[in-house]
Formats: C-alpha cells, structure tokens, sequence
C-alpha cells in the first residue's frame, strides 16, 4: 500500500512546521528577558540572622515580599517592575535600604539580583548587586537602628518594612 501526500497536506504540514518555530522562537525570547530571582549570598553564620524584604513598584501600585528571613529563600513575582526598595536587616537591630530604578533591560550584561553579605573590621556591609559584571569589593555597612531611623517621623512603620514578614503570592 502506498500513501500519497497531496499538495495541500504539504502546504498544511509546512505551515504547522514553521507556524511551531515561530512560536518556540519566541517563548525563548520571552524567557530570557525574564527577571532573575533575588538571591543572597554571604557567610552562613551572617545570612542565617538576615531578612530581605523587597518592595517592587509597578505601574499598577506597590507590593512589598519577605525574600530572605533567617536563611530561607522564598520567590515573588519581580516581573514588569518600574523601581525596587531593597530592605536588609541583621538581628532585626541592624539596617541596610538601596532604592533604585529597575534598568534590566536597558543596560548591557547579564542581569542579577543579588545582595552580597561581608564582615569587614567588625562590620556587616550589605551589597546589592544588579549584573554579573557587577563589582563585589564595596559595600554599605549595615546601621543600628538608633542611627537608621534617627530622622525618621514614621519611625514604626518604616522599621515594619524591614523587620515584618510579608507572604508572597
């Protein structure tokens, strides 16, 4: 038994073929311009007392997520955000903020959400770092909340952003 292919069943079959690496072109596409997930990196006797909070700003309003709390990891959303406020704190006595515009997608290298934790002469310094090619040598060193807070008139509320656990969704 033979089996003919007429010549509507190409064109169809063709269709469908490049109909298929259009689409797996671009869901690659589409993966790659993904945000990374924020990750902490440090010594382990440092991060296990760490918590992060982030809060992202997008064009439909302001969510804050726990990312870090004493040496677990959780996930948010971090897509299609406008601007990110990193939250760090040590003990929950010990405090770190960087604010800043998320430009993933307009600068060149390989994005990363990453905050670096060190110990230098005594001091814990918190380090965001947005790309790989990001230098890790600097740092911030994280401050006591009587120094932290000392200019602060919502003194409660703005320490809740660093030391409250926000459920992700």
């Amino acid at each position: 038994m033979e089996i003919k292919i007429t010549r509507s069943a190409r064109s169809f079959f063709s269709i469908k073929t490049k109909t298929g690496l259009l689409l797996l072109l671009f869901l690659t596409v589409n993966c790659t311009g993904r945000e990374p997930a924020f990750t902490i990196k440090g010594d382990p006797s440092l991060t296990k007392e760490i918590k992060v909070n982030v809060e992202v700003i997008r064009d439909k309003g302001k969510t804050i997520s726990t990312v870090y709390c004493n040496g677990v990891s959780y996930e948010f959303d971090n897509q299609n955000v406008l601007r990110y406020v990193i939250y760090v704190s040590y003990k929950n006595s010990f405090f770190y903020s960087v604010a800043f515009d998320n430009l993933h997608g307009k600068i060149k290298g390989e994005p990363l959400n990453e905050i670096v934790i060190t110990k230098k002469e005594g001091y814990i310094s918190g380090l965001y770092r947005p790309l790989k090619e990001s230098d890790t040598v600097g740092g911030t060193p994280l401050q006591p909340s009587s120094l932290f807070f000392s200019n602060t008139v919502h003194r409660d509320k703005q320490k809740e952003k660093f030391t409250g656990f926000y459920k992700n969704k």
